[in-house]
């Protein structure tokens, strides 16, 4: 096969999940789906990010595609706290969201790299249909999923919605280490985004 170079193919940050020992967690339609990688395979795709991010255990879900702007990012309703516990909201949530009932079994029988189910912390949507404050109905509820950690904060996304602070005190039970900060997100959300789709993550430098 002819040797392809991880920046020939279309991986957005929101687009996987890596439990850090080897399993890679993502939705088809925002990653093998025509409009991204329209000339590989799922195989060949595959074989990039087993190279360049070592994963040898990949959790496919066919995801929604045109759903959003995203073509469904995983990290709207899923991702891996460690290696061996994944964070996802309850069935009926997850079919609110518009998750297949497919996909929602692929999930929640998902297993690691060493053949072991994952433990499974959920997560709620809003309580209510995301309401702006200048009065107007998204007609669709929010994630909590999507929060982005930093180095001594966990932001996560806020709705003016009883389920903030239930969100918000699960989170922080879950990083102890760390101040979770609410941020209202609902101007951001009207267009289809959340905290974790407008954040990238910086490595340290050790040297």
């Amino acid at each position: 096969m002819e040797r392809i170079d991880l920046n020939e193919v279309v991986l957005e940050g929101g687009a996987f999940e890596l439990d850090g020992n080897g399993t890679f967690l993502s939705t088809r339609s925002a990653v093998t789906n025509k409009n991204r990688n329209p000339k590989l395979s799922e195989a060949e795709i595959e074989e990039v990010i087993e190279e360049n991010l070592g994963a040898t255990n990949f959790i496919w879900l066919d995801g929604v595609p045109g759903l959003d702007i995203t073509d469904f990012h995983i990290d709207g309703f899923a991702k891996f706290y460690n290696k061996s516990t994944l964070i996802t909201m309850k069935e009926e949530d997850l079919e609110e969201w518009g998750v297949s009932n497919k996909d929602i079994n692929t999930l929640m029988n998902a297993k690691n790299a060493f053949d072991k189910p994952y433990q499974v912390v959920y997560l709620p949507i809003t309580k209510n249909n995301v309401v702006l404050d200048n009065g107007k109905n998204l007609g669709y509820r929010g994630s909590y999923i999507n929060y982005y950690i930093g180095n001594t904060v966990v932001l996560v996304p806020n709705y003016n919605d009883p389920n903030d602070k239930i969100a918000n005190d699960t989170i922080q039970k879950l990083y102890p280490d760390r101040k979770v900060i609410g941020i209202d997100v609902r101007e951001l959300y009207k267009d289809g985004g959340m905290i974790h789709c407008v954040t990238q993550q910086q490595p340290v430098n050790l040297k």
